[in-house]
């Protein structure tokens, strides 16, 4: 019986050149001519996809051989751990990959053959008796797959004929794919994912198959609409990419939203294709349905597609099950579901919610390895997937891997995939996070977008995201997950080629490791290590050592060299960033503002920016006085309405919630800087209260612009003598304000904490009123909170009624303090006093 034979068609299209069914088939004769292999034997298929990739796999298959499909960014020692585990007597490969190979083979002292197929002479004559390739036995090795072995060494998958066609055999039955369609192949091949639908089902079927060179949104368009693709495979990464794009651009126009969600609500498809017709035209206006595997895809994301006028059908499987165990079905389509198992499969959960399999598409084993094998497929030929899963109905929906689920200490089991959905939900500042597990709580590992930081010219990218992002998260998560602290990384996570997030690498970014060893398959490239351990001449410059030692001094025994990136390896947050500007600007007699130094990423940047700028070196201390004594533009907020809106509240503030206020140490000598916890939304009505008229008209308070946004509240600002700041830009202007209102004799109120508590807890205190107190010998009036956050936490809308306290304590003398005991003593009093 015939695989593939001549259907008098273009079998394949790449880089626009199109190649026939008979042209593929002989292609795979000629190269099956040059192997002298028995059957089951293997051979190594080591390059990019591109057509000659089918042609190897379908020669091997003419000579009942075995396809070892290896991931073509292997590096020599990777490919010397498959010569020396599986021993393949040939490799094919390409001008590409043909330098790794003979290394690898020379190191390895291998016997194996090379053919490279740029080559050889696909283009001769050949006679050809039988234009097919022919079916192996069922039983045959097929296809051998490495894992990604994310434990130990990786293991060779071994796929039969028969699971292969376990699959191919399912989707003929329920007549999914005719020879009509036309797929495009974006995803490489040494996966079964794509190998198996993206090669072996549309030639089996006489399929059109158009493989992409390029991997990006604008080479996918230019494909679907030149080919009139009908069926596209990706992974959720593929399809997370198109719909943040997608939906960003709805969102955009007010009447697009709305159409979008008239059309969720009502959920009618013809409708959706009417209404989104662009969308269905910019994908080629000829999609039958999409298909998304290889990890888990956002419920919303699926959803969404439909309302572009799209089927998107998720399925589930494993390499170990060639691949799929269960699908979702065109007309029985449930969002967050894996679908229903495929036709002569056997899905069960075990009593700890694992899924195990049965059938057809169960693999034959792991290759030299029976102690795996045993451990992987029971004695009754249940495969073990290591996922948990449960059923909704009779569709399979995954709940995560059963060694990836972070257990609590009180016992709760968290997916962090979850968490990491829910995170990534309408944001743009990030691209990637990682949920993880350290000292019993949970962190978030982000890779963050420095193209839109930059955009939004965002000096601090931490502080942004943990704001804008992470906080948001937390205000609706249960206690036991929410993120308590955020780690921000300069480089992709580590990932698979499928975009699976390799979870037990995690532990190394956190520990700082830039080398991540392990197994052939984690080795890092050795260009990649060349270039990560190189040292940059910039080391022995002016600029470098002066930029450095200043650096030193705001953060002890932390490592600088010219490769460290200011934020995320040196941990620089908004006032070391206005300290490092000021200082390059007397000692450089360099100007830099806060913009343009969002837009420098490393310790090698700054300098060369300084180096182009020019100006004469003399090394000096920070005089922050004379700082505080430039002219500011500040526009003193009116008094107007401070009196009336406290005396509105006083009510509020005596019946509902029982106002203690402690001030019997309360002076009337200004200026003063108080400085308080920030327990909740009523701190600074609640410290109002407290203050007597005559101290509050002559009280101002600094506060974040985003809490004001809007015309109502920005003229009660103005009004209310609040002084809103951005703390994302110009730090050092709002530092320059905050001396003026001081200078002109006006209290100031500010939370160093610098956002409400999240957790009841303290937080550190950041150190601009320390320093505006030591310069401009001010004294520091600390007042503790107690009882707001649990009568208003964050994120609650209304608060509870009961009882709080405002407390003013003993007044904190700068003189004979440096900023950093100021900071200490007046946090410590602080939290003295709300523990007592």
């Amino acid at each position: 019986m015939n695989f593939i034979y001549d259907r008098k068609k273009t079998a394949v299209i790449y880089k626009d050149k199109e190649h026939s069914y008979y042209e593929l088939i002989k292609m795979a004769k000629i190269y099956s001519s040059l192997m002298n292999i028995e059957k089951e034997d293997r051979v190594a298929i080591f390059m990019e996809n591109r057509p000659e990739y089918m042609g190897a796999v379908l020669g091997v298959w003419d000579k009942k051989g075995t396809c070892t499909n290896l991931d073509a960014s292997y590096n020599a020692d990777q490919l010397i751990y498959v010569f020396n585990d599986s021993h393949p007597k040939y490799i094919i490969t390409s001008n590409e990959n043909i330098e790794v190979v003979k290394k690898a083979k020379e190191a390895s002292n291998s016997s194996i053959n090379i053919l490279n197929v740029d080559e050889i002479d696909i283009t001769k004559d050949i006679d050809i008796e039988n234009v097919a390739v022919e079916c192996l036995e069922k039983d045959a090795v097929a296809v051998m797959l490495y894992t990604s072995g994310t434990t130990g060494n990786p293991k060779g998958v071994m796929l039969t004929f028969d699971n292969i066609m376990s699959n191919v055999d399912a989707i003929e039955e329920i007549k999914m794919v005719t020879p009509e369609d036309r797929l495009l192949a974006l995803l490489p091949f040494h996966h079964i994912l794509p190998l198996s639908f993206t090669v072996l089902m549309p030639l089996k079927f006489g399929c059109l198959v158009v493989i992409l060179d390029e991997l990006s949104s604008e080479a996918i368009k230019r494909n679907l609409q030149k080919y009139k693709i009908t069926i596209v495979i990706g992974v959720p990464r593929v399809w997370e990419m198109f719909h943040k794009g997608i939906k960003g651009k709805i969102k955009e126009n007010a009447l697009s939203y709305k159409l979008f969600n008239i059309c969720k609500s009502l959920n009618i498809m013809p409708l959706n294709k009417i209404v989104f017709k662009k969308i269905q035209d910019a994908f080629g206006g000829n999609i039958k349905f999409l298909v998304s595997g290889g990890a888990k895809l956002d419920k919303e994301i699926c959803e969404d597609f439909n309302i572009f006028g799209f089927k998107m059908l998720e399925g589930y499987g494993l390499t170990e099950t060639s691949p799929i165990i269960s699908f979702n079905r065109i007309d029985n389509v449930i969002a967050g579901t894996v679908g229903t198992p495929l036709p002569g499969v056997k899905v069960k959960l075990e009593e700890d919610g694992e899924i195990v399999v049965k059938g057809r598409n169960v693999m034959k084993g792991y290759y030299n390895k029976p102690e795996a094998t045993a451990e992987a497929i029971d004695s009754e030929g249940w495969f073990h997937t290591g996922d948990l899963g449960q059923f909704d109905g009779d569709h399979l929906k995954i709940i995560g891997r059963k060694k990836e689920m972070i257990v609590l200490s009180n016992g709760k089991n968290i997916n962090p995939s979850d968490i990491e959905a829910e995170i990534m939900k309408g944001t743009n500042l990030i691209q990637e996070v990682a949920v993880t597990e350290d000292e019993k709580h949970l962190i978030a590992i982000v890779y963050p977008d420095f193209k839109v930081l930059e955009e939004k010219k965002i000096a601090n990218a931490k502080e942004a995201i943990k704001w804008e992002v992470i906080d948001k998260y937390n205000v609706t998560a249960p206690k036991y997950k929410k993120i308590l602290d955020i780690v921000i990384v300069k480089e992709e996570l580590p990932k698979t080629k499928l975009g699976k997030l390799r979870r037990f690498m995690l532990k190394d970014l956190l520990k700082g490791s830039n080398l991540i060893k392990g197994t052939p398959d984690e080795i890092v490239s050795e260009k990649e290590v060349e270039k990560r351990v190189s040292t940059s001449k910039e080391i022995n410059t002016q600029e470098f050592k002066a930029i450095s030692k200043f650096i030193g001094t705001l953060h002890d025994e932390i490592e600088i060299i010219p490769e460290s990136h200011l934020e995320i390896d040196l941990g620089l947050d908004s006032l070391d960033i206005v300290e490092i500007i000021t200082f390059i600007q007397n000692t450089f007699g360099v100007d830099i503002s806060e913009e343009d130094f969002s837009r420098i990423k490393t310790v090698e940047a700054l300098c060369q920016y300084v180096r182009e700028k020019g100006g004469n070196f003399e090394e000096k201390e920070i005089n922050w006085k004379k700082i505080f004594e430039e002219p500011v533009d500040l526009k003193m907020p009116s008094s107007k309405y401070v009196i009336p809106i406290t005396t509105i509240l006083k009510p509020l503030f005596t019946w509902y919630i029982k106002l203690e206020k402690n001030t019997n140490k309360l002076e009337k000598t200004s200026p003063v800087i108080y400085i308080g916890n920030h327990q909740s939304m009523l701190d600074a009505f609640a410290f109002g209260q407290a203050l007597p008229k005559d101290i509050l008209k002559n009280t101002y308070f600094l506060a974040i612009n985003i809490h004001f946004e809007g015309k109502i509240k920005k003229y009660l600002a103005e009004n209310g003598n609040v002084i809103l700041i951005d703390v994302n830009k110009n730090l050092k202007e709002t530092l320059k304000i905050a001396a003026k209102v001081l200078k002109e004799g006006k209290n100031l109120v500010i939370f160093p904490e610098g956002a409400r508590t999240r957790d009841g807890e303290l937080q550190d205190f950041k150190k601009t009123f320390a320093m505006l107190s030591k310069e401009l010998d001010i004294p520091v009036v600390p007042f503790a909170i107690n009882g707001a956050y649990d009568l208003m936490p964050y994120g609650k809308g209304v608060p509870s009624s009961g009882k709080m306290s405002i407390t003013i304590l003993d007044k904190i003398l700068p003189e004979n303090k440096s900023v950093e005991e100021i900071v200490k003593v007046t946090r410590d009093s602080i939290e003295k006093s709300i523990n007592n």
